[in-house]
């Protein structure tokens, strides 16, 4: 079965590269009106809430706003809700230029409130914009009670007008149920729970394709040796972790790579320039960790100190698909299966 490349960036939510040097990230408050230029990453504020509440802080800032390149501009309005885009470049093929995260939750038909994320990407060929968006949660099916902020996204078109490309409505609706498309990927997804009886730690693969046709292309896994219970922030806090990404498959797009190394200011490491160059080779390791309290990132045999390694693993757990995955099996003590979409 042939995988198109923008179907595994979309419904896979890679982050392989792991999520969130400090260094990219900016705060904003959405109660005023906030601008940003430049390339990076910013986050700012989840009145609804954050998937891991206790990994968010009492800050909540866990919605994100990316700018891929230094032509693109955003305007944040908090209080009417709406994130404008403004970028006068012409490109000659399309091109991401930027992207909005927003985090939420929903009620499932079992009644369980679950952690839900909707994710827009915004393109430009020419001069026309376009914007491709996805939900993830950790269990499939659909969801009533939904809780997520209510933001619309515009873009400035050349005549100097806005258009409105994305709405509140259409956000909710993208969660409480999904598209054709999205139900067909939440069948081609497969997320494995690797779990034996008995154990407390997280760990899942992840596969495409139908049931027992399915190829396995990455497995995940969050160890916390010595952590007690399934708390997924206290796991973290006695200082010795680990987060462990490993590709099965040789043929994950190494855009996606790419593109997760930008998000999660990873691209200036020199750990990381083979990974940021080539893409993975099958079965190679990323692995963000902690030692007593001493964050490190390993790749490719070699170990480096990594101060940012909490932050860095908080994030991913919060804003990648495989990440919510892992943090909602963590805390979750009976073995269940979990589908993605």
């Amino acid at each position: 079965m042939h995988i198109r490349s923008s179907f595994i960036a979309r419904h896979l939510a890679m982050g392989l590269a792991l999520a969130g040097a400090a260094t990219l990230a900016h705060s904003a408050n959405p109660a005023n009106a906030a601008d940003f230029t430049g390339r990076g990453v910013f986050n700012f504020k989840s009145e609804a809430g954050c998937p891991f509440a206790a990994l968010a802080g009492t800050a909540n800032d866990c919605n994100r706003l990316a700018l891929d390149d230094p032509e693109t501009r955003a305007a944040l309005d908090g209080a009417a809700h709406t994130i404008r885009f403004t970028n006068t470049r012409s490109y000659a093929e399309k091109t991401i230029v930027g992207d909005v995260l927003l985090q939420g939750s929903g009620q499932s038909r079992g009644g369980q409130r679950v952690p839900l994320t909707f994710h827009a990407l915004l393109s430009r060929s020419g001069s026309d914009w376009s914007v491709s968006s996805h939900a993830h949660s950790p269990v499939g099916g659909e969801f009533s009670d939904i809780r997520i902020d209510p933001y619309q996204v515009v873009v400035n078109e050349a005549n100097n007008a806005d258009r409105l490309v994305l709405s509140a409505d259409q956000v909710v609706e993208a969660l409480a149920k999904p598209s054709l498309t999205a139900r067909l990927a939440n069948v081609l997804v497969q997320v494995d729970d690797n779990r034996t009886d008995g154990a407390k730690d997280a760990d899942i693969t992840i596969g495409l394709g139908l049931s027992k046709a399915s190829k396995s292309v990455a497995r995940a896994r969050f160890r916390a040796p010595g952590a007690k219970g399934h708390e997924l922030a206290a796991a973290m806090q006695q200082g010795n972790w680990t987060l462990e990404l490993q590709a099965l498959s040789g043929q994950i797009p190494r855009q996606v790579v790419q593109r997760d190394l930008f998000l999660y200011g990873l691209e200036s490491q020199s750990l990381l320039q083979p990974l940021l160059q080539r893409g993975f080779h099958k079965n190679e390791k990323l692995v963000l960790g902690a030692a007593n309290g001493k964050g490190y990132v390993r790749y490719d045999g070699q170990q480096r100190e990594f101060a940012g390694a909490d932050a860095a693993a908080r994030a991913f757990l919060q804003d990648s698909f495989i990440g919510l995955v892992l943090g909602w099996q963590q805390q979750q003590p009976v073995k269940a299966k979990a589908d993605g979409r």
